[in-house]
């Protein structure tokens, strides 16, 4: 069932990627002739990243551990990486390229490294993972990080790169509290069999379902809200790597912080995945940076000269009217040349080949 879980996992990135990438399209298309798609494309970019993301990611969740499923979140990066230059026309740099490759190898570190079973949830085992001391020291610090990035994203103007920067993380670090939905998940496969009357049972039976299924909505749409005003603002390519950058250590922090999936495991395999987890990190990170584009150039459409528009103005007439550049720089007068014999030496009497032809020159 873990296997399950995993594919899952991998499909919710999937369309995950066509929802963001269709929101940030909707943004590039709203000023232009396609102005009339642009509501439709932010219907469906909303409804995937709202709806369909989410529902395979709770049926991915109720089938394996979220600690091994949440750097899987970094595929996202990959598949934005491998499409953004035939969808939105954005060209991935090297550094781009080697930062996919690095989520390929973590993503694979922490699968052999993460649990490889699943623990049965029920009702008195959600409520003593979510007590704990670690839990609520985690759920502390994480709405003060939460609460900070959120005053200051509000005191910076829009489209400025450190205010996106936050944004994406604030967006990353709601999303990637997952803990709720995964019990939440959890308890639905564990009830499942026994119909709906057993779902009704372990619902109805105290308040923690109710809150933990209220309170799973509630950051899903929350992070969906953010992410969309993330992704209508800002470049694909930065935004999705920052936000699962920022959902995958979320992720897999509150996925051992509350839940305590690695309680269990040998330390090597407890490094092995600390490892993955920080290669996914590194990745995501190598995948937000481009690199610096040179001065663009213009080609003459009279011939074969080609001149930059970084050039000076001098460079530029010169370079398309020859005819001018003497005008605008005059060749040095004739120096004389009293110095043997006292004679001035006439332009006719000059040896040099090159100073005939500039004396001669109108």
């Amino acid at each position: 069932m873990i296997l399950v879980g995993v594919g899952l996992e991998v499909l919710a990135t999937v369309a995950g990627t066509i929802g963001k990438q269709l929101l940030r399209y909707s943004k590039l298309i709203e000023s232009t002739d396609k102005a009339a798609c642009s509501c439709a494309f932010l219907a469906i970019g909303l409804i995937l990243n709202v709806l369909g993301g989410p529902v395979l990611e709770v049926a991915a969740y109720g089938q394996a551990p979220q600690t091994l499923l949440a750097p899987l979140s970094g595929l996202d990066v990959l598949w934005n990486i491998l499409l953004v230059p035939h969808t939105l026309g954005e060209r991935p740099s090297a550094t781009q390229m080697n930062g996919c490759f690095m989520l390929v190898v973590g993503t694979a570190l922490t699968v052999v490294g993460g649990p490889h079973t699943e623990l049965q949830y029920t009702s008195a085992v959600v409520r003593d993972r979510l007590v704990t001391t670690s839990a609520l020291i985690y759920i502390v610090v994480e709405l003060f990080l939460i609460g900070l990035g959120a005053f200051y994203v509000r005191r910076r103007p829009a489209g400025d790169q450190r205010r996106g920067l936050v944004l994406g993380c604030v967006a990353g670090g709601i999303g990637g509290n997952l803990f709720c939905m995964k019990a939440a998940a959890s308890l639905i496969s564990a009830y499942w069999d026994k119909g709906l009357l057993g779902l009704l049972d372990v619902w109805t039976a105290g308040p923690m379902p109710i809150i933990v299924a209220f309170t799973a909505g509630l950051i899903g749409l929350s992070s969906a809200c953010l992410l969309t005003m993330a992704m209508r603002e800002f470049e694909a390519t930065m935004m999705v790597a920052t936000y699962e950058g920022a959902f995958v250590i979320s992720g897999c922090a509150s996925g051992v912080a509350v839940l305590g999936e690695l309680d269990s495991l040998p330390p090597s395999r407890v490094l092995l995945y600390t490892i993955g987890v920080f290669v996914v990190i590194g990745g995501v990170l190598a995948a937000q940076q481009c690199e610096t584009s040179r001065a663009p150039t213009s080609t003459s459409t009279t011939g074969a000269t080609t001149t930059s528009l970084t050039s000076s103005p001098a460079t530029t007439v010169a370079a398309a009217h020859p005819t001018a550049s003497r005008k605008l720089n005059p060749p040095p007068p004739v120096a004389s040349a009293r110095g043997m014999g006292g004679r001035t030496s006439s332009p006719k009497q000059l040896s040099t080949p090159l100073l005939k032809t500039m004396a001669t020159e109108p």
